[in-house]
């Protein structure tokens, strides 16, 4: 190894180190399922705003925006900074309200109080696919970085990085991964704020970098009049701008807060947030294209900040990048430990503790990382395959979220419904259509249409007393006081 690795080498290990740390002294927050899946419900704006920022913050919008932007320029990141950056706006102002309100503790719980267990056991079923591609691309990300800084072997590098994530979020929890996604938010916003401004000076400012890339690498939106191509467009920007506001990871971080109005304005402000620093790895990575000609797209930032950085920024930098995918592996990884212990082990175990309910929540945190692991082995392609785990939640789910908040006539078998046809069509769109086809934008229309026809023609679910969207008000107005929920 050379000086410079053996000082990375040195730099990476201090700061698992320290996350490592930060998860073992939370681990004395945990008392109950409540403070191991939300965080007792106490998080602070800081701590709010940083956790939904972190958790987004990941390897599709470091590694993955950077090396597709080398490759497409803007067009080809719509789904991710600016969708993503849309649906958190969305969250804040459509659903923040209503389900902090409710005091649920997954999205699976919403979907049982609403629609019944049924709908509930196939959606607990239908989340563990999403999450393990989501924990994959960030595992392989994490590969590609420790593999490209320290020459480990590939397969090594994942398993260490691996082993760190689960073992500081098993500790924690909630607790554990909101005070790390808060530091990994600053680490990241910095290391990003220095290696840009430099860059941008290498290739001559941003009309420098405009003469010597593309036309088109700047374009918000399609140059063309094809049907086809806008339609492609706008699944684009709903992939991660819809697919993503059922996920059980935001869902946490909007019943964690410790009111409504914190839940409200801190995704909000972390959508806005997210969105401009969102950009830089963008820009980066078409400036990877002028300063690295000959440079490999899936490294490009990596391989920019080894180039152009001094010894001890690169180690800032690489710590940036860390935090990115560190922050989003351990959410991933809580998003079903909290579905499998907090809503499948009742279902199978019907007088289950909440001591039992804990234990599941723990231990599936080292049983999602490994099969995640495997996953990571055998794809390549970090952005695609974070963005096709969302497209699960969006033909399958996001018609009867919305539906289930926002219509009080929407039906138990409208919703299961709106998922099974919106699930059976994507696929069978995916297989018989050619790839330029939206098939997500077609399955999440067939789901809408499904969820609207079939509850039309069935009669009305028995709608629980303490669903407030259910009894005549708006999804913003205060539950009654009285209201019964799932934790009194």
């Amino acid at each position: 190894m050379t000086p410079t690795q053996i000082w990375l080498s040195v730099s990476v290990a201090l700061y698992m180190l320290a996350m490592l740390g930060i998860g073992y002294w939370t681990r004395q927050k945990i008392q109950d399922t409540a403070d191991y899946i939300v965080a007792g419900r106490r998080l602070g704006w800081w701590l709010s705003i940083g956790t939904i920022f972190a958790t987004w913050f990941g390897a599709e919008t470091c590694m993955g925006s950077s090396r597709t932007a080398y490759e497409k320029g803007f067009l080809g990141v719509i789904a991710d900074p600016f969708g993503a950056g849309l649906c958190l706006v969305l969250a804040g102002l459509l659903f923040a309200k209503f389900f902090h309100q409710r005091r649920y503790e997954t999205i699976v719980d919403f979907f049982e109080e609403r629609y019944g267990k049924l709908l509930a056991r196939a959606m607990s079923v239908l989340y563990m696919p999403v999450y393990l591609g989501w924990v994959a691309a960030q595992l392989l990300a994490f590969g590609i970085i420790l593999n490209t800084l320290t020459g480990l072997p590939y397969t090594s590098s994942i398993v260490i990085s691996t082993g760190v994530v689960v073992l500081y979020t098993y500790w924690g929890g909630m607790w554990a991964v909101s005070v790390t996604d808060l530091v990994q938010m600053v680490i990241i916003v910095i290391g990003l704020l220095i290696l840009f401004p430099i860059m941008l000076g290498h290739v001559g400012g941003l009309d420098g970098l405009r003469a010597k890339v593309p036309e088109d690498f700047f374009h918000m939106y399609p140059r063309s009049n094809t049907p086809l191509v806008w339609l492609g467009y706008l699944q684009a920007w709903i992939m991660v701008g819809l697919g993503s506001l059922p996920g059980q990871d935001l869902f946490q971080r909007l019943v964690s807060p410790r009111t409504p109005r914190v839940a409200q304005w801190s995704s909000i402000w972390a959508g806005v947030l997210y969105v401009l620093i969102g950009l830089l790895p963008v820009y980066l990575g078409i400036m990877g294209r002028v300063a690295l000609p000959d440079g490999k797209p899936d490294s490009v930032l990596v391989d920019l900040t080894l180039k152009y950085l001094p010894t001890p920024l690169i180690a800032l930098m690489i710590g940036a990048l860390l935090s990115a995918i560190m922050s989003t592996v351990s959410a991933a990884l809580l998003a079903p430990a909290g579905i499998i212990g907090h809503n499948i082990v009742p279902y199978l175990k019907k007088d289950a503790s909440d001591a039992l309910q804990l234990r599941w929540c723990k231990w599936s945190i080292p049983i999602v990382g490994a099969a995640s692991l495997v996953i990571a082995l055998y794809f390549q392609n970090i952005y695609t395959l974070c963005t096709q785990s969302w497209g699960i939640l969006l033909v399958g789910v996001v018609a009867p979220m919305f539906a289930g908040v926002y219509w009080k006539r929407a039906t138990t078998s409208g919703a299961i419904a709106g998922a099974v046809a919106g699930t059976a069509s994507w696929m069978v769109f995916t297989l018989c259509l050619p790839e330029d086809y939206p098939s997500n934008l077609f399955g999440l229309l067939v789901s809408c249409v499904a969820v609207g026809v079939v509850s039309l023609l069935t009669p009305e679910t028995a709608q629980p007393s303490g669903t407030a969207a259910l009894s005549g008000r708006t999804p913003f107005q205060t539950a009654s006081s009285n209201s019964p929920s799932r934790n009194g």
